[in-house]
């Protein structure tokens, strides 16, 4: 069957449900880290970018005094920020 497309047609969904998880975004995972770092109290950033330049951000951070660590079994990095 050379040059005859096969053509089918596509019947519009009824319903649609469900969950979409995307990836943490690298430049607001540095932004979150940053401002919460200079917060007072408890800061839980979910969905945290796991790239080598988001980790370096946080070493960077925890160098500076600031105390972070991580939830077990979540993407999210807890801050104790100080006043």
């Amino acid at each position: 069957m050379v040059g005859k497309a096969l053509v089918r047609k596509i019947r519009r969904a009824k319903k649609l449900a469900g969950e979409v998880v995307v990836p943490g975004d690298k430049s607001i995972s540095h932004r979150a880290a940053i401002l919460c770092s200079l917060a007072s109290g408890l800061s839980e950033i979910g969905n945290f970018s796991p790239g080598n330049d988001c980790l370096s951000t946080l070493n960077c951070l925890k160098s500076l005094g600031v105390k972070i660590r991580n939830k077990e079994n979540v993407s999210a990095i807890i801050y104790h920020g100080e006043v």
